[in-house]
């Protein structure tokens, strides 16, 4: 399929529904997270690993979901996955124990990753690198309204119910944005391109990706971003709701402030690159980031520094989100428009892989302080820039790694 330049408002949104269902699974039922730990008889340490526990299927099941989607099509994987996911919401509504919310949850994330792989596949299969960067960018805008609005909903619906009611409306929205997907989206793969199901060929694809060093600098870096928002999103309604006395109903637009500040970013670097170039994006976004990061470290030293410093140094990071996270998978992924889904599903296991690892590290290092999350943010935001660094533009005189992804991946492939 020939790029395309045209962006449709319609399927921007779909895309961007679709992409909101894992963080709607994520953060609309952080505010119940300390009733739900009583009601189920569990600490509020495994109640918060019921969030890592969803990042770490949600990672692992992209490694085989997104090759699948290289065999069998966009549109049929996102139709399983959203049955899976609509199935284990159900489980999770009714569980009657933490293993069981635990066991649902898992399965919740297979689902969920099913969608989420094949999302950026879908968006390469049609843009081309700037295009697509803007795209995803302007994807993750509307998938940003997610952990905008799903803690204030979440709050509201245990305020005047339980926290189970939160997983009947994530069932809502997972009815909704599949009935638009299949009304709106057509397939993207053709029969033609689609590969052949070989799992030596899958495995020496992963084996590609692996050994592809510039490639591996935007991705890790962007999942080094990546594991630091986590931290935050798994240990601040802790930090927030019972170390400073926020009411549940509050933590949602006190959350949302730093999702609606990565929002305006986004939609600002959607508005840039086609003018400054991803790369460059990329850099600038960095650059904040590790600003934040390092005053984040600094907040750490105090046993119990006030609360809008933490929020400030926290903000400032999260707001860069959008702009590193879109703009490295867009570097990433400008290698590969030969196997979009295989490394849409490899992204996307290393980001959600090192994203949960982070969260549940800094969460066992609970000690009723804020230092885990201010050491975890800013530790993260330190190694993103540092990898960036090292791997993708250290060296800007115009050597390799000053090239952009396609020109160094045509210098791979021996085109001049």
């Amino acid at each position: 399929m020939t790029p395309v330049t045209r962006i449709r408002p319609g399927l921007l949104f779909v895309l961007g529904l679709l992409s909101a269902l894992t963080p709607f699974a994520i953060d609309m039922y952080l505010p119940g997270i300390p009733a739900m730990a009583r009601d189920l008889d569990a600490g509020v340490e495994l109640a918060q690993i019921s969030v890592t526990v969803y990042l770490a299927v949600f990672a692992l099941a992209q490694l085989a979901l997104g090759p699948l989607s290289d065999v069998y099509g966009r549109r049929r994987i996102i139709g399983i996955g959203l049955l899976v996911f609509v199935i284990a919401d159900i489980g999770c509504a009714f569980a009657a124990t933490m293993p069981l919310m635990l066991g649902a949850r898992a399965v919740q994330a297979i689902g969920g990753a099913a969608v989420a792989v094949t999302v950026p596949a879908l968006v390469r299969d049609l843009f081309a690198r700037d295009d697509y960067a803007r795209v995803m960018g302007l994807v993750m805008l509307i998938m940003g309204m997610a952990p905008l609005i799903a803690p204030s909903v979440g709050g509201l619906i245990i305020l005047y119910g339980s926290w189970r009611w939160v997983f009947a409306a994530l069932l809502l929205i997972a009815l909704v944005s599949g009935g638009l997907f299949f009304r709106i989206v057509p397939e993207t793969l053709p029969v033609e391109r689609r590969h052949r199901l070989n799992a030596h060929h899958i495995l020496g694809n992963y084996g590609l990706l692996l050994r592809h060093r510039a490639a591996l600098g935007y991705l890790l870096s962007g999942a080094a971003s990546f594991g630091g928002m986590m931290i935050f999103i798994v240990t601040s309604p802790y930090i927030y709701i019972e170390l400073h006395g926020i009411p549940p109903s509050l933590f949602g637009p006190l959350f949302g402030v730093n999702i609606l500040a990565a929002m305006f970013f986004t939609l600002v670097n959607s508005k840039l690159v086609p003018r400054v170039g991803a790369e460059r994006m990329l850099r600038l976004g960095l650059a904040v980031q590790v600003s934040a990061a390092l005053a984040l470290l600094a907040v750490a030293v105090p046993a119990h520094p006030d609360l809008w410093l933490i929020a400030v140094g926290a903000g400032v990071y999260i707001s860069m989100a959008g702009v590193v996270m879109g703009n490295a998978m867009a570097g990433f992924m400008a290698f590969f428009p030969q196997m979009a889904g295989t490394a849409s599903a490899f992204a996307g296991a290393i980001r959600f892989g090192f994203g949960a690892l982070a969260a549940t590290l800094f969460s066992l290092l609970h000690d009723d302080t804020a230092r885990p999350l201010l050491l975890g943010m800013g530790v993260c935001g330190v190694l993103a820039a540092g990898i960036y660094r090292l791997a993708c533009g250290g060296d800007n005189s115009g050597g390799s790694v000053s090239k952009t992804p396609e020109q160094r991946a045509a210098t791979d492939a021996g085109v001049p």
